[in-house]
């Protein structure tokens, strides 16, 4: 007998979740720093300022999905792919 609250598969959908959406969300802070650099005039301030933003909101935005995951189970769009076994 298991005493596991969350199944294995739903943890590691939930890891999968946090690395999909952390990688989506991040993805958004490249362009993002490049506009800040264009529209100040200190390219180093504003570089690391934005990754350090983008960072933040992607760690953020992969909790999010993470415990979503955790809380209301796998959306049906990723049941199909969950192993059965």
């Amino acid at each position: 007998m298991t005493t596991d609250l969350i199944p294995a598969h739903t943890r590691v959908a939930a890891k999968r979740g946090f690395i999909r959406t952390s990688s989506q969300s991040f993805s958004s802070a490249i362009p993002t720093a490049a506009i800040a650099v264009v529209l100040s005039g200190d390219w180093a301030l504003s570089l690391g300022l934005g990754l350090a933003g983008g960072a933040v909101t992607a760690v953020l935005a992969g909790a999010a999905s993470y415990f979503s995951i955790l809380s209301q189970g796998i959306p049906e769009d990723y049941a199909t792919a969950t192993p059965t076994a």
